[in-house]
């Protein structure tokens, strides 16, 4: 019997090529025929195929040749691209992409971990969304898609009374604003700055509130008294 190729390797997604021997015999012409044993590998789509060649001279007179193809899977998936970096508010919604993954043998498995980096200010930080496709015997490929969440809207402080004028033996009477944000619960702080009048039982006294979320952006109201000496 002929001799036959040594030991090859094709990818999972090929076809084995297996080559056909020739047989001679010194008394007649003697049978051929083949048996196929597969032994599995390390992962579901890798093995290997032996295929052994038999010629019988029908008188128990037999001869063998083998040949061997190694089946790998050493191609990663394919995945698919996402869309680059984007920018959205404190107050809304990652809307993240889901990418599709092929392979060449078999379907990938898709999975993802989204990894958090802090900015400069409480409201503001980036989520990195990353994607893996794996196959049946660890190839992968990674896609990742970031968004990045910025906080740019100043509070709202609602607002208070008009000026008004009390003597100056009253007691000035504050009013206390409410300040609400898009993204969380803004810090409230007070300053007065007192004006003196023409004489020194006279002047004004203007409380400036300041709205402030953390991120730098911020909101203010006032309300001025003045404080008068008529009697």
């Amino acid at each position: 019997i002929s001799g036959l190729p040594g030991p090859s390797t094709i990818e999972c997604s090929g076809t084995p090529t297996w080559t056909t021997p020739t047989v001679t015999d010194n008394c007649g012409v003697p049978t051929l025929n083949f048996a196929d044993v597969t032994t599995n590998g390390s992962c579901p789509n890798e093995y290997s195929i032996t295929r052994t060649w038999t010629a019988d001279d029908g008188c128990g007179n037999t001869a063998t040749a083998t040949q061997t193809i190694n089946v790998d899977d050493t191609t990663p998936p394919v995945i698919s691209g996402l869309p680059g970096p984007s920018t959205i508010e404190c107050s809304g919604t990652p809307s993240w992409a889901t990418p599709t993954a092929t392979d060449n043998c078999g379907t990938p498995v898709l999975t993802f971990a989204d990894v958090t980096t802090n900015g400069t200010c409480p409201n503001e930080y980036s989520i990195t969304r990353t994607w893996t496709a794996t196959d049946d015997c660890g190839n992968t490929a990674t896609a990742s898609q970031t968004i990045n969440v910025d906080d740019t809207m100043p509070p709202v402080i609602s607002g208070l009374p008009v000026p008004s004028t009390i003597e100056c033996s009253g007691t000035p009477s504050w009013a206390t604003p409410t300040a609400t944000d898009n993204c969380g619960t803004p810090v409230l702080t007070f300053a007065d700055v007192t004006t003196h009048g023409t004489c020194p039982s006279e002047c004004n006294i203007t409380r400036t509130w300041t709205g402030d979320e953390g991120c730098g952006n911020t909101a203010t109201a006032t309300q001025t008294i003045n404080v008068d000496d008529t009697v």
